[in-house]
């Protein structure tokens, strides 16, 4: 039986189950600011969230999942941002409005986005588990609704690929100014103008020896 109200909403087991993940990664937020990510444990998450570690690993596979437990939801809101787009519009230009709606969460989450990318870059295993888990799944998501989006085969089409992978790039360098500002610069505007240059790069020239 489908634990989900007539009306589609949870039911209560889906309820409970995401109170216990949101316990969870309110607790890894709070430790992992407090004392860092290496210094934490699963153990020491699941204590203080009054849970067995058994219950942790039912929940997330580890640290780095719970840190970023939240990501699936962000990554649809990326998919449905570009869907919405109109028809019409240029797919770099389509990309870039969808990729500022995890710019703007980022400025809405603030603490918790900071929280990421500082540890992201203060840990090798963050920020390793960021590009292989968090960044690929964006970049895949991105991959389908481009090709969709143009009616292609991206096994066969270069294009999607291409695409999404130039915004995930002008996306990591706006979020990596944006933790090096300590969270001062507007990741907006960053995101805008990392985008701008990647617009740009087709009249690059590259300087003569008489210009240099």
């Amino acid at each position: 039986m489908s634990d989900t109200t007539i009306d589609g909403a949870p039911g209560r087991r889906e309820r409970k189950k995401q109170r216990t993940r949101d316990d969870l990664m309110y607790q890894a937020a709070r430790l992992f600011a407090a004392n860092g990510f290496d210094e934490t444990t699963t153990e020491d998450i699941a204590e203080a969230a009054d849970l067995s570690q058994r219950t942790f690993f039912r929940h997330f596979s580890s640290k780095e999942a719970v840190l970023y437990g939240d990501m699936d939801e962000l990554r649809l809101r990326v998919r449905d941002a570009l869907v919405e787009r109109p028809p019409d519009e240029p797919a770099i230009e389509a990309v870039r409005r969808a990729i500022m709606t995890l710019a703007d969460n980022y400025e809405a989450e603030r603490d918790h986005r900071f929280l990421q990318a500082e540890l992201a870059a203060a840990y090798p295993s963050v920020s390793a588990y960021s590009r292989a888990v968090v960044q690929a799944e964006w970049e895949k998501e991105l991959i389908e609704a481009i090709s969709d989006r143009l009616g292609v085969d991206p096994t066969l089409d270069p294009r999607p690929e291409i695409v999404a992978g130039a915004a995930m790039s002008a996306l990591r360098v706006s979020i990596r100014k944006w933790t090096m500002s300590g969270g001062r610069e507007h990741l907006p505007e960053l995101v805008d103008d990392a985008f701008d240059a990647l617009a740009g790069l087709s009249q690059l020239a590259v300087p003569t020896a008489s210009q240099g």
